[in-house]
């Protein structure tokens, strides 16, 4: 049989014609079966971004951080609206000692969510964290923030007593007062806050006020030994002295040691007009503490007269006209009574030693004129008159 070339178009039509047909019928076959496999759903990242903060917290309650870190940046990828997620955010750099980084992640989670369950949590952590960085002022208006809804009075005199801190720090006392007082209203009975009160006030010049809290103070716990010293501090400085008195009397007794309060009851005793016997009493437990205090020693040996201590009182500064001075009264007196010449010599002694002293030389000189009495004008030109024919009676002799 003769194969012709038009037989041969035609059967590669018919191949083509074939092909396209099996390829359509292919073609419909895949479409049915892809018609019943199930389709994939779309992602829910909402749902994503609360199943990687769950794993995230358990995780951080764990202290595994870095895996920690990794579920829960997760979940922040999946939803950036996510307060929860901040909020452990905050956490995790918190307890990791990164405080740029959790600052502001607390304070992200209170932006997306101001009233969230965990948004008071991120105000104190924030608090905090600003104390640490000395954001004294940020601490400040946080703690304000706590304070406004603040519900319990536990809470609030917590938030109340960092508030005063702080605003002590920065130097804000009008503000630290006010709510010094609002601490006290809640804990009328509590020493702490009207020590606070006391010490405000007074630093701020109203001493009747600071008064009157420290005494509030003091019939609250009598034993408050801190209070008593600023009470009887203030007590001399507002000029009542019997106050002031029983106040140093009452915290001597507390501190026998602590010489500022037996002078301060020395200087009082005198103002009080105690008696001699009261101030030597003084004097004498003070000299036991400090034996070389020479004002100490000074004022005992006024009173007593002991020449002892006036001989203390010359090792310690030999140049002091004062003991210099009460060193030849005593040779004086023993002089007046025995009339003996030694006596009268030490006496000189002393009183010339002490003319050495502008602040005693007056009263030296008067002691040393009534022992050795100056020379009149006639004594002094009897005593020329006899020098000069003495002198003239050895040019003769010489002569001769």
């Amino acid at each position: 049989m003769k194969f012709r070339l038009s037989d041969g178009v035609v059967l590669i039509l018919c191949g083509f014609l074939f092909l396209g047909l099996f390829s359509s019928v292919e073609a419909r076959r895949k479409s049915k079966k892809d018609e019943h496999k199930p389709r994939e759903a779309p992602v829910d990242s909402g749902a994503m971004s609360r199943k990687h903060v769950y794993f995230g917290k358990r995780y951080l309650d764990n202290k595994q951080y870095e895996d920690a870190r990794v579920q829960l940046t997760k979940s922040w990828n999946f939803n950036s609206r996510n307060a929860q997620t901040a909020y452990y955010l905050g956490k995790l750099y918190n307890e990791t000692e990164e405080p740029g980084e959790a600052i502001t992640w607390f304070k992200k989670a209170i932006e997306l969510n101001p009233a969230g369950p965990n948004a008071r949590n991120a105000l104190y952590y924030l608090g905090q964290l600003y104390i640490q960085e000395g954001m004294l002022e940020e601490a400040i208006e946080v703690y304000e923030k706590l304070l406004a809804i603040a519900k319990k009075s536990e809470k609030q005199v917590q938030y109340l007593h960092r508030l005063v801190t702080l605003y002590i720090e920065i130097e804000d006392y009008d503000s630290a007062l006010k709510h010094t007082r609002s601490w006290g209203g809640l804990e009328p009975d509590n020493p702490d806050v009207q020590d606070a009160i006391a010490k405000l006030t007074l630093y701020m010049g109203d001493e009747d006020e600071a008064l009157k809290e420290m005494e509030r103070l003091l019939e609250i716990n009598p034993e408050d030994y801190a209070t008593l010293d600023n009470l009887a501090k203030l007590y001399v400085r507002m000029g009542m002295d019997q106050k002031a008195f029983n106040a140093y009397e009452k915290l001597h007794a507390h501190s026998p040691e602590d010489l500022l309060y037996l002078d301060q009851l020395l200087n009082l005793g005198k103002q009080l007009n105690k008696s001699r016997r009261f101030q030597i009493n003084i004097l004498r437990k003070m000299i036991r503490l400090q034996p070389d205090n020479l004002s100490v020693v000074e004022q005992l040996a006024d009173l007593t007269g002991d020449i002892g201590l006036v001989d203390r009182g010359l090792r310690l500064d030999p140049g002091n006209g004062k003991f210099n001075y009460m060193r030849g009264e005593y040779h004086h007196r023993k002089w007046k009574k025995s009339n003996a010449a030694p006596d009268s010599v030490n006496a000189l002694k002393w009183f010339r030693r002490a003319a050495k002293d502008p602040l005693w030389a007056g009263n030296a000189k008067r002691m040393i004129d009534e022992i050795d009495p100056p020379m009149s004008e006639e004594e002094k030109k009897r005593l020329e008159f006899f020098k000069k024919k003495k002198d003239e009676e050895v040019d003769i002799e010489g002569k001769k």
